[in-house]
């Protein structure tokens, strides 16, 4: 049964094939946009010929089918006006008029004289320039397929190019992933995590104090931030190393080590010491250091905290590295990281008080604190904290609404107040009484607009109190104010301004 189909089909197919080698002939009168203009001269001048030639061999007294039951000889211009357009049509039309006129002299032969056949050439000349619009409109036609075929095929030339460049990117990106399994984000990430689930306790506990001598400062989690590195940016042998004052002297000791054998550090060093100095990362691939004749055991080093003097006294030191991993983009990815630990490391210098006023308190809320009391201390730069409690039912979309209308200079925490009900915590930095005043009302009437569509007042849904940001006592008092119970129901909340 199978083969009796396909037979059919394969039949069906020779048949369609036969048919289309018996016609292609007929596609050669099709409109043509592409012949020269000497070509389309000789058909306009051969073919109305032959049609006359052929009219004399079966009508020899009537050549043009004057008198005939059907106009053929027309067919002549009618073809060539298709083909090449009206013109050239016409001069087949004026070939004819001329054949009537000048054929009995041509032919050598006597024709009664026959009356001009005006209505039989205007006839076969409208119809030519009819036929010759027809063929223009199709040639245009042609010419904008053509045009659009010809752009299509560019364009699919061009997107197959592009796919093939991509085809060539993505394998060899895959093959960068292979080699590099954490990227510049995801490595960011993770530093931030770690830093999140650090809380109030380093990672490494600090050497005890030397009497006479200044309590050293624990790094916020050195081991941590070693093994990130070494994940993301290919590190095999490093060692974070912290200053320290002893009774013989300033020393540098191995505070979180990568690998087994380290080299003791030496600031007369090189690079140690172009980084010690210029407060910046150094690698052996820079020109300075490539034109020293001395033999560097380290090959990339940067300093991950300053202390208040501004000097290094925490230095990430690395030893061991892959060859490939001193390509650009593994190095501007390294510096990155030890810049951002440094940041984090130099907002960890004064945050320890605050920190045990409020252990669970956000550790970007910690550190911000702590720095605005710090200006507040040293130079009299008073900044402040508001804290919007909810009182009533306030939707997510609406208090994140109110958070993002907040100063572009300020701060914004989302945590859980009285009862377990949202509240906001902005820090208002370096910020005058008037200015406190004018924050108020401010957010006061925002707030009532944004409230307003759902029918609730501001001083129903929340209540506001104003802290000054002034060290631990103050953080304390924050953590009260979030964790208090919530008012009495016969009482009457009012947004203002507590002491």
């Amino acid at each position: 049964m199978k083969l009796d189909k396909l037979s059919t089909r394969v039949t069906r197919r020779m048949r369609g094939q036969g048919a289309r080698v018996r016609w292609q002939w007929l596609r050669y009168w099709r409109p043509n946009t592409q012949s020269g203009r000497l070509v389309a001269m000789v058909e306009s001048v051969l073919l109305p010929v032959l049609v006359l030639w052929l009219g004399w061999k079966l009508r020899p007294d009537d050549p043009l089918g004057a008198h005939a039951g059907f106009p053929w000889a027309w067919f002549g211009p009618w073809l060539i006006a298709v083909r090449y357009g009206a013109g050239y049509g016409l001069f087949g039309v004026a070939f004819y008029a001329a054949f009537w006129k000048f054929g009995p002299l041509l032919l050598l032969k006597a024709i009664p004289a026959v009356p001009f056949p005006a209505e039989f050439f205007l006839g076969g000349m409208l119809m030519t320039l009819i036929l010759g619009e027809f063929g223009a409109a199709f040639r245009n036609r042609q010419v904008l397929h053509r045009e659009v075929t010809k752009d299509l095929t560019a364009r699919l030339e061009r997107t197959k190019r592009r796919l093939f460049v991509i085809k060539e990117a993505l394998s060899t990106l895959e093959q960068e992933l292979t080699d590099r399994p954490m990227t510049l984000r995801d490595a960011l990430l993770d530093l931030r995590r770690t830093f999140t689930f650090q809380g109030n306790r380093p990672a490494l506990a600090a050497p005890e104090a030397i009497a006479g001598l200044p309590a050293p400062r624990p790094l916020p989690d050195p081991r941590a931030f070693l093994q990130l590195l070494s994940q993301s940016c290919r590190l095999v042998e490093a060692g974070i190393f912290v200053r320290e004052i002893s009774p013989d002297g300033l020393q540098w000791r191995l505070a979180a080590s990568l690998g087994q054998s380290l080299p003791p550090l030496d600031q007369d060093d090189v690079l140690i010491g172009r980084s010690l100095e210029t407060h910046q990362s150094v690698h052996i691939a820079q020109a300075a250091l490539n034109e020293s004749q001395e033999n560097n055991p380290w090959v990339f080093a940067a300093p991950l905290r300053l202390d208040e003097y501004d000097e290094v006294d925490a230095l990430l030191a690395v030893h061991t590295m892959p060859f490939m991993s001193f390509e650009e983009n593994n190095l501007q990815r390294l510096q990155v990281l030890c810049a951002s630990y440094l940041d984090f490391s130099q907002l960890e210098l004064a945050v320890e008080d605050v920190r045990s006023a409020w252990v669970q308190a956000p550790i970007g809320l910690q550190q911000e604190w702590a720095q605005l009391s710090e200006l507040g201390r040293n130079f009299k730069l008073r900044s402040y904290c508001a804290v919007w409690s909810g009182q009533g039912r306030v939707s997510d979309d609406a208090l994140a609404e109110f958070a993002g209308l907040q100063p572009v200079e300020s701060s914004t925490w989302t945590l859980k107040g009285r009862g377990g009900k949202p509240a906001l915590v902005v820090l208002l930095p370096l910020l005058s009484s008037a200015g406190l005043a004018n924050y108020r009302r401010d957010m006061v009437t925002q707030l009532g607009q944004i409230l307003g569509r759902s029918n609730q007042r501001p001083d129903q849904a929340f209540d506001l109190d104003f802290l000054e940001v002034s060290g631990a006592p103050a953080f304390r008092e924050l953590r009260r104010l979030l964790a208090a119970a919530p008012p009495e129901r016969g009482a009457t909340p009012q947004v203002g301004e507590r002491p």
